[in-house]
């Protein structure tokens, strides 16, 4: 603006254009602080007043002992209680002056969230949208809490693969999202569609943590979170793990942690194989993904909009589906190693 002034503009022209006060085209910084400058001196109680070098000295004294690693509102305090008549912005002016003030605390780069779309996922296909929670499991002898991590499917409540342990640091549920997508009925299930994986979380620090949504990212898996305050959001896992809650944790008493897996492995290879679901037209999860994939299920809108699984056809015993199924739960009781790819062998924590 001031080149248009030094060509002939007018200045009351210039600031109107600009639409600026005229002050602000005239005022030149000196260079000095905004404000009232600062006291050279601080007031005691009794009404003495001594200069700002004696108050410095006193803060030196207050923060030299070991761990006495005081903030400037704690050095504020102790020299109130040494009879100084000082505000908190005045003791952190002096304590950063002299570089006193504790550095500041770097945070971890944060990751940019998706969050849901739909408080219910949509019924689109087998493993398309995976629910994942952490759940405690006490372990009585040791007197310590467990964490439990489930990969859920909410099309199929396939739970495909789980974890048991001490600690659940981000790394290891990465390496299960590997499991996961290596699983052998996830294949199965997914291997001629074409969309991503979605699995969905809340926002703890295991899962906002930069190294899963790096791995998340390379495997090609979109990862989505419930808004803070909702866990309806994630209503399927909720539900497992109440069911966890009602049929393994309440009935037994665990001594060790490998005591915690066995059980669980059995409860998992239970509830994906031979556990009938009234949600699944009253079959188990992994009878539920076949009938599927034959064609024998559909999905539609009941009278209120919502999305159900309807039979395509009437099923009878001679297509097969009762003979089928009688076959695979007797397996799995004679023969529990059969299925305990639920948690793959290779990759198990028993």
């Amino acid at each position: 603006m001031r080149s248009f002034v030094s060509r002939g503009l007018r200045v009351a022209k210039a600031v109107f254009i600009a639409e600026i006060p005229k002050s602000s085209y005239y005022y030149r910084s000196n260079g000095r602080l905004k404000g009232k400058k600062p006291s050279a001196f601080t007031s005691k109680n009794q009404g003495e007043v001594v200069s700002n070098d004696v108050v410095m000295a006193e803060i030196l004294d207050i923060i030299t002992p070991e761990y006495h690693d005081y903030g400037y509102q704690g050095v504020t305090q102790q020299l109130r209680r040494r009879g100084y008549k000082i505000n908190p912005k005045k003791v952190y002016r002096l304590m950063k002056i002299n570089q006193m003030l504790h550095p500041k605390v770097k945070k971890g780069e944060r990751i940019s969230k998706e969050y849901v779309k739909h408080t219910t996922p949509l019924l689109e296909s087998p493993f398309a949208t995976i629910e994942a929670d952490i759940k405690y499991i006490y372990i009585h002898e040791q007197k310590r809490n467990a964490y439990l991590i489930t990969f859920l499917c909410t099309f199929s409540r396939f739970a495909a693969v789980w974890e048991l342990d001490y600690s659940m640091r981000s790394g290891k549920i990465a390496n299960l999202v590997r499991n996961f997508l290596s699983h052998p009925v996830v294949i199965q299930h997914t291997a001629e569609t074409q969309s991503k994986v979605k699995i969905r979380t809340d926002n703890g620090p295991q899962f906002i943590a930069k190294n899963l949504s790096e791995e998340l990212d390379r495997v090609g898996v979109i990862h989505e979170f419930i808004k803070p305050g909702t866990p309806q959001e994630n209503g399927h896992i909720e539900a497992f793990h109440w069911t966890v809650t009602r049929l393994v944790c309440n009935r037994n008493l665990f001594s060790t942690l490998d005591h915690a897996r066995e059980t669980l492995n059995d409860f998992f290879a239970a509830y994906n194989y031979t556990r009938a679901m009234k949600s699944l037209l009253y079959y188990s999860p992994y009878e539920f993904l076949n009938l599927w994939n034959a064609g024998e299920i559909e999905i539609k809108k009941d009278n209120y909009g919502r999305e159900k699984f309807f039979f395509s056809q009437k099923l009878s015993p001679k297509d097969g589906s009762s003979s089928c199924t009688e076959d695979l739960i007797g397996h799995v009781k004679n023969n529990h190693c059969k299925y305990s790819f639920s948690n793959p062998v290779g990759n198990s924590p028993v």
